[in-house]
């Protein structure tokens, strides 16, 4: 798989050197950003800090081949070093979590104070015709339509705290949609996972009362079968969005071992484009009470039948733009069952065309005696090209 990697590395490098020296060319597409990202993390401010850096790549290539065919390719490349590798257990393991069918990763260097992994997360072929548009390969297969939880993401179920993945995770599927009408399709998608289990789903969105509307039914995992339905449209200026799904083990489905998550969301802008965003999650699943554990709640098995450990969750977000330049916003989140609270500040300032920086802080309090707090401070240059 190394030389897989290496291999692509060159041609990516190759492709994006003989852009430049032909702009005429009209057929495919180059484009990426390199990012240098530090971190710190800590318990306490006047103590013992952890510190890493990353610096970021990604490379997003793609052809169109004709007028109905097109293909896709995206890789990111990281070089991470410092005492998050050294010191977290597993960590290099954590990096290299493959969660497709198709091996695509691979750790290229694996040391004790720094590694690079190289990842294929986008490869796929597109064909469409009239209504009707298949695609085959590595793929995100977005059905969510709330911000922080997706009971509806059955295929990509992602953190809201991985903020330094703006893509989100893929999978190895194949998916069918036709367009019924303006505001209307039938989606049919099928993925295999690392286990070799099969996510099977169809959706039917469309519209009706102002209002995006989809019904979902399948599969998740081999294990699951699941219903769902999600929402969004206007309300008293503001929108509403919701989803919610049950999922029923298929080897139990006449006792009551189902889980049902929901999620209802609501955003408003002011007139000084200050925007107001609120969210709760429901997992009947989820922990009624106990301790929070950061670990556990910061790398937890996400998926769409597993988006919390806990009963209930909320979250408040406000963002501003301060200036043209300089962008502003701060979330929490609450739980009711552990006590758990999290704060999270960002600044954005865009230095120049293409290139922006960021400050992030991530804290997490609670009143458990061990690993119920900690705070995580993200400070990112990011170019694009």
């Amino acid at each position: 798989m190394k030389a897989l990697y290496i291999s692509f590395l060159l041609i990516f490098f190759s492709l994006s050197f003989n852009c430049v020296a032909q702009k005429k060319q009209k057929n495919w597409r180059l484009n990426g950003y390199v990012k240098d990202m530090q971190s710190i993390l800590f318990t306490e401010v006047d103590g013992d800090w952890m510190s890493d850096n990353l610096i970021h790549n990604r490379l997003n290539f793609k052809w169109y081949m004709s007028e109905s065919l097109t293909l896709d390719i995206e890789m990111r490349n990281r070089f991470m070093y410092g005492d998050f590798v050294k010191n977290i257990p597993d960590y290099a393991k954590i990096v290299d979590d493959e969660k497709g069918f198709l091996d695509m990763s691979d750790l290229l260097i694996n040391e004790k104070s720094f590694l690079l992994h190289s990842s294929i997360d986008r490869a796929w072929i597109d064909y469409t015709r009239n209504k009707l548009q298949l695609r085959i390969g590595r793929q995100r297969i977005n059905w969510a339509l709330t911000f922080a939880w997706n009971p509806n993401d059955l295929f990509n179920t992602y953190s809201f705290f991985d903020f330094d993945y703006e893509e989100k995770p893929g999978s190895d599927a194949v998916r069918l949609q036709y367009y019924t009408g303006m505001t209307s399709l039938v989606e049919i998608a099928v993925k295999a996972d690392y286990n070799d289990r099969i996510t099977a789903a169809g959706m039917y969105r469309f519209n009706k009362w102002g209002y995006d509307m989809q019904f979902l039914g399948g599969m998740l995992n081999e294990e699951d079968l699941v219903v769902g339905a999600g929402w969004s449209g206007p309300l008293l200026k503001g929108g509403l969005r919701g989803e919610c799904s049950f999922f029923q083990p298929k080897d139990n489905l006449s006792d009551t071992t189902g889980a049902f998550l929901a999620s209802l969301g609501y955003d408003y802008t002011f007139k000084n484009s200050l925007m107001v965003q609120t969210e709760v999650l429901y997992n009947s699943k989820g922990k009624e009470k106990g301790d929070f554990n950061l670990n556990e709640f910061y790398f937890m098995d996400l998926s769409s039948k597993n988006l919390s450990l806990t009963r209930w969750s909320v979250m408040g977000m406000l963002s501003y733009p301060i200036t043209p330049l300089l962008y502003g916003s701060v979330s929490a989140m609450y739980s009711p069952n552990d006590k758990s609270l999290f704060v999270g500040p960002t600044i954005s300032y865009s230095l120049a065309e293409n290139l922006d920086f960021s400050l992030v802080a991530q804290s997490f309090f609670s009143d458990a005696a061990a690993g119920g707090k900690g705070t995580f401070v993200f400070l990112r240059i990011k170019k694009s090209f």
